[in-house]
């Protein structure tokens, strides 16, 4: 996820009454919350393989969990009794702060482990990938969400609602001219924004804000949230099993008949589905509902070769470039094209984010007068 819904969801964590367990609480809560991202300061520039390999890594691990825990959990001690100016306050408690430091890096895993870029919760014993594909990588209705359980819990004044207002508004321009939304979800996510921002209203009217029960309301609409998801998904791959085998021809769309199906979530439609089959030779693509009055009109599948084992492609997986595009790209798939400048290269998508021109998860290599890619060695880790 995005680190605007991270520290919200670290502070709402805060705001269920874990913010006043013990000092600094909330701070571990909001800190650990984006703490696993520490990997970006080594992972984001050098190259997009660098990234790759690098980015969701140990920090988002089990044990790297425990690891940041006990790192954070011993600054957060550390500032408490040797910062100056803290001296007479109130001694932060270390057990209640540890819990706080464990719940706030926990959220940021969990948060991560449920969207399609997914986790390696196993390293170092394990590379293998965990993916919930439950929402995207940024969901508005996660902000609306967090964010209007934050704001209702709050102390402040009209400093603070000028900032939300201008918060909100931000987020407003985001989802209503983004072409990724589609136009019901844009309407239902700004009806509910303005009933959103009417509650907040009534609550800033208040001379106290909303209690630790409004802040746990909102964790468990999100929590419901989720579980609509859950079911959403697997009412999509249901669907998705009964049309694959049409889409491939008839073989059977499991692991025993030699294809894979995926449905992955879509910014802020938790109804609708980009439907992946997958087999050897291709990969098949179209948007699918829960339920088939909820398909878009244009629903027949697009269909894209993989071309895996093409004399290039097979040049590349022999490299550090390919081993790592294979590490990260869940649903590769590669093809000779033509570059800016007239030369060929191969161009390998990851069907997850990417089918057609350039986006995230997109690698290319120049091919030499041989056929061959020729690869920068100082983009390897």
């Amino acid at each position: 996820m995005e680190n605007v819904s991270h520290t919200l969801a670290g502070l709402a964590l805060a705001r269920c009454g874990l913010g006043r367990t013990t000092p600094l609480a909330t701070t571990a809560l909001v800190a650990g919350a984006n703490l696993p991202d520490v990997d970006l300061l080594w992972s984001s520039f050098r190259s997009a393989l660098v990234y790759f390999h690098y980015h969701r890594g140990w920090t988002h691990a089990l044990a790297g969990h425990a690891f940041l825990t006990i790192a954070l959990w011993a600054v957060l001690l550390a500032i408490d009794r040797f910062l100056p100016g803290r001296e007479g306050a109130e001694r932060a408690r270390p057990a209640p702060l540890l819990l706080a430091a464990a719940l706030g890096v926990g959220s940021h895993v969990v948060m991560d482990a449920a969207n399609s870029y997914g986790v390696r919760l196993l390293l170092p014993w394990s590379d293998r990938w965990f993916y919930g594909d439950l929402w995207a990588i940024v969901d508005p209705w996660l902000w609306l969400i967090l964010g209007g359980t934050v704001f209702m819990t709050a102390r402040g004044g009209r400093r603070r609602t000028l900032a939300w207002s201008m918060g909100a508004a931000v987020a407003a321009i985001v989802v209503l001219s983004a072409p990724v939304v589609p136009p019901a979800c844009r309407a239902a996510w700004a009806a509910c924004l303005a009933i959103t921002v009417a509650l907040c209203r009534h609550a800033a009217r208040r001379r106290r804000p909303a209690g630790p029960s409004a802040a746990a309301a909102g964790l468990c609409l999100l929590l419901g949230y989720a579980g609509v998801g859950a079911v959403s998904h697997r009412s999509a791959l249901a669907r998705l099993r009964r049309l694959a085998p049409a889409a491939i021809g008839g073989a059977a769309a499991s692991s025993g008949g030699g294809a894979e199906i995926a449905a992955l979530p879509r910014p802020a439609d938790p109804l609708r589905w980009e439907g992946l089959v997958i087999d050897e030779r291709s990969i098949r693509h179209r948007v699918i509902g829960v339920f088939p009055a909820l398909d878009p009109k244009e629903g027949s599948w697009t269909v894209h070769p993989r071309n895996l084992d093409g004399p290039a492609a097979r040049a590349l997986w022999t490299g550090c470039a390919g081993e790592l595009v294979l590490e990260f790209f869940r649903f590769p798939f590669a093809a000779v094209e033509t570059d800016a400048d007239g030369g060929r290269e191969i161009v390998v998508r990851d069907a997850r984010y990417t089918r057609r021109g350039r986006g995230f998860a997109v690698f290319a290599a120049p091919l030499g007068a041989d056929g061959l890619p020729a690869i920068d060695s100082d983009q390897c880790p």
